[in-house]
C-alpha cells in the first residue's frame, strides 16, 4: 500500500512540474497579439484584405483588424460613438478636417483629428455584368438613355453615409448637362424617390436637395448603404447597372462604361465643372457634421485620431501603406497609391511619415 501512495505521490509530482514547465515556457513563446484596428470607406475592403495578410506575416505580433463602412460612417465611429480607432481611411478626405478638426474629445480641448494624408483618388463608372439588360448593347455614347428605360434597374450608395452616394449623385446631374438631356436626372432620380431627390438649376449651377427619409418608390432605383451591397446585388442580376469606383469595377471583374472625365469626378483639370453641383441635406441628421458636399475631383484620405490607442503600431501601418508592401498591393489591386503622399499639415504628421509626404500644391 505505501508503494502504491509513494508511486501516486511521484506521478502527480511530475504532472505538477510538467504543467509548470508547460505554462512557463508557453507564456514565453506565446505572447499575446497586439490588436490594431483599422476602419475604412467600404471600397478599400477589397485591397486592404491583402494587406492584411501581407502586414501580419511582416508583423506577426500584431492582429490586424479592418472594418468596413460607408465613409460618414467610419468618421462617426470616432467622433459620435466614441469608439477608439487606431487608423481611419476615407473615401472623401474632406471629411477628416470636416468631422473632427472641430469636434473635441470629452472632457477635452484636444481634437480628434488635426491632419489628413491625401494618399489615392479614383474614377466613377458604370458597371454591369454580362445578364445586364442591354449589356451587349450599351456603350459611352448611349449609356444615359438605356438607363433611362423602365425595365432596367440601376443601384446607387445611399448618399447620407457614403460618398459614393453623394457622388453618384452629382455624376448624374454632370451627365445631363454633357449629354443635353434636360430631363436626365428627373428621369433617373427625382422620379423614383418618394420624397423625392430635387435638383434645381441656377444660373449654370445646380443644388440636389437630400430629404431626410431615403425610400425608392418602385423597383426602377435600389438605395443601400455601400458599395459592398451594391457589388452584391450586381453579381446577383438583382440590379442591372450601378455606379461605382472603377477600383471596385476592375477588381471584381465586371465589366464597365467609361464616363468621360467632365463628369467622372476623376480629373482634377475639371474640378471646376465638378464644382458646379452642390448636394445639400434638408437635415441635421449627424452631430458632427454638416453633411452639404459641393462636387470636387475624388480623392482618398486617411489620418491616425488623436485618440488612437495604439499610435506607434498605427504609424507602422501607414508607412506600410505608403511606402512598403501595402502600397505594392493595392497598386496590384487597381488603385495606385501616391507617391509621395499629400497632407494638409504636415507639422502635424507623425515624424515617422513625414519624409513619405509633401504638403498640397
Amino acid at each position: 500500500m505505501k508503494k502504491t501512495y509513494a508511486a501516486a505521490a511521484v506521478i502527480i509530482a511530475v504532472v505538477l512540474l510538467a504543467s509548470t514547465y508547460f505554462f512557463v515556457f508557453n507564456n514565453m513563446f506565446n505572447t499575446q497579439q497586439q490588436v490594431l484596428k483599422v476602419y475604412c470607406a467600404t471600397s478599400l475592403e477589397y485591397p486592404l484584405a491583402v494587406v492584411e495578410e501581407d502586414f501580419e506575416k511582416a508583423y506577426p505580433d500584431i492582429d490586424l483588424q479592418v472594418q468596413g463602412h460607408g465613409t460618414i460612417q467610419v468618421i462617426r465611429h470616432i467622433t459620435e460613438l466614441n469608439q477608439l480607432i487606431d487608423v481611419a481611411l476615407a473615401a472623401d478626405y474632406s471629411l477628416i478636417p470636416t468631422m473632427m478638426y472641430p469636434t473635441k474629445m470629452a472632457g477635452t480641448d484636444q481634437s480628434y483629428g488635426s491632419y489628413y494624408i491625401r494618399f489615392a483618388t479614383n474614377t466613377m463608372v458604370l458597371a454591369y455584368t454580362n445578364t445586364s439588360r442591354y449589356a451587349d448593347e450599351i456603350n459611352a455614347d448611349n449609356w444615359y438613355s438605356i438607363l433611362s428605360r423602365p425595365e432596367v434597374k440601376l443601384g446607387f450608395a445611399n448618399p447620407q453615409l457614403a460618398a459614393l452616394g453623394y457622388r453618384a449623385l452629382t455624376t448624374i446631374q454632370l451627365a445631363q448637362d454633357y449629354y443635353d438631356e434636360p430631363t436626365l436626372f428627373h428621369d433617373l432620380i427625382t422620379a423614383n424617390m418618394d420624397p423625392p431627390i430635387n435638383s434645381i438649376a441656377n444660373d449654370g449651377n445646380y443644388t440636389i436637395t437630400v430629404p431626410d427619409t431615403q425610400q425608392p418608390k418602385g423597383d426602377k432605383l435600389t438605395l443601400r448603404s455601400s458599395e459592398i451591397d451594391l457589388i452584391a446585388l450586381l453579381e446577383s442580376g438583382y440590379l442591372d447597372y450601378s455606379l461605382i469606383y472603377l477600383s471596385n469595377a476592375r477588381q471584381y471583374g465586371f465589366g464597365y462604361v467609361s464616363l468621360p472625365d467632365e463628369i467622372n469626378l476623376g480629373s482634377a483639370q475639371y474640378q471646376s465643372n465638378y464644382e458646379r453641383v452642390q448636394v445639400v441635406y434638408d437635415h441635421q441628421r449627424f452631430a458632427t457634421v454638416n453633411l452639404d458636399r459641393t462636387g470636387e475631383t475624388i480623392y482618398y484620405g486617411l489620418t491616425i485620431p488623436a485618440n488612437a490607442p495604439n499610435p506607434e503600431l498605427a504609424e507602422k501601418f501607414v508607412e506600410f501603406l505608403l511606402a512598403g508592401q501595402g502600397k505594392t498591393d493595392f497598386d496590384d489591386c487597381y488603385h495606385p497609391v501616391y507617391s509621395p503622399a499629400y497632407t494638409d499639415n504636415i507639422q502635424n504628421v507623425p515624424a515617422n511619415l513625414q519624409s513619405l509626404v509633401t504638403a498640397e500644391p
